[in-house]
């Protein structure tokens, strides 16, 4: 009777030692063995869910692939005319819905026009793959926020020149020279330093009356959840200095009027020391506005500066560009 209870014990062991080492069902909480030291494969190529899109209707682009393990990826697509760029970085063996999604926002600036887009899978493991498509916007996105001015309908008598002693050239002015951060069209300055050096350049003062209202539209006048907008253009030039300040109605006439209304600037000036298109974007509360000046807003004033300090003899000129000027609440313009 005791060797029965013993081997009735070994036996119930035995099969308790295997039942919990089954391999097949068990699940394994590391690496896997083909992620870490498996030859990257292709199991299905690159697809497009569509040969045209319309993001101002709310579609959108999506891409499907698989691969054999988990690896680093990119998707890229590049504005064939725009020279907008999207990048979509992800870590996975399977691109779909979840992580290769484009709803028409861009990474690198300009924004994506109406125009045909180039498609890359770019997977740094695998060399080349020669996974590419083409994917063609119909139309573009629509962003948040209210537009200030984004320079495509001629101001008119909106813009306002400050001429004093300013030295700006005849390129100065709107231009469609295929830079535009967005749309076809952008402001550019360009001037020199070199007759009077009084370190201002030029400046406009971009009256509200641009937006159709007497003063700017926001869509909040809480100083520190309303942010402004605007990208700069630089061509990498060490010596120029952009500036823009906000001019409100101190005296309640309800017009722009030059000289007697009150301006606020953001702490720090812009040095136009980069190269391509940047966006910058400030609250209000950031230009020291209170929400009162904030509903007031009856000009925005630009202005190039030549860094004299750092100039050459003579001074070489400066110059920038600026586009898309807009007003959003709560968080700066989304890409």
């Amino acid at each position: 009777m005791k060797n029965s209870i013993v081997t009735f014990l070994f036996l119930s062991l035995v099969v308790t030692v295997f039942s919990t080492c089954d391999h097949d069902t068990d699940q394994f909480d590391g690496p896997n063995l083909v992620d870490r030291f498996g030859e990257f494969q292709l199991m299905e190529p690159l697809v497009i869910n569509r040969t045209t899109v319309d993001f101002s209707a709310g579609e959108d682009v999506r891409m499907t692939a698989r691969f054999n393990k988990s690896v680093n990826f990119t998707i890229q697509l590049t504005g064939t005319e725009s020279g907008a760029v999207k990048l979509i970085n992800g870590f996975d063996n399977n691109l779909d819905e979840t992580n290769a999604i484009w709803t028409g926002g861009t990474t690198e600036l300009p924004f994506f026009r109406e125009e045909l887009v180039e498609v890359e899978l770019l997977v740094p493991e695998a060399g080349p793959l020669n996974q590419t498509g083409t994917v063609e916007i119909v139309g573009t996105k629509t962003y948040e926020g209210s537009l200030f001015t984004d320079f495509e309908t001629p101001p008119g008598t909106n813009i306002f020149f400050g001429n004093f002693e300013f030295e700006l050239t005849n390129n100065t002015g709107r231009r469609n020279n295929g830079l535009a951060a967005q749309g076809d069209w952008y402001y550019l300055f360009e001037g020199t330093d070199n007759v009077v050096p009084n370190f201002f350049t030029g400046l406009i003062d971009i009256k509200s009356t641009i937006t159709g209202n007497t003063y700017a539209p926001v869509p909040t006048t809480a100083p520190e959840d309303l942010y402004f907008n605007f990208f700069l253009y630089a061509d990498g030039g060490p010596h120029g200095i952009a500036v823009v300040q906000f001019v409100y109605d101190s005296n309640n006439t309800g017009a722009f009027e030059d000289g007697q209304d009150a301006t606020f600037q953001f702490a720090g000036d812009y040095p136009l020391n980069w190269v391509g298109w940047r966006q910058f974007s400030h609250t209000m509360a950031d230009v020291g506005m209170t929400e009162e000046q904030v509903s007031k807003i009856v000009a925005i004033r630009v202005l190039l500066i030549s860094d004299m300090n750092s100039q050459p003899s003579p001074p070489v000129p400066v110059d920038f560009g600026i586009d898309y000027l807009t007003f959003t609440a709560g968080r700066p313009l989304e890409l």
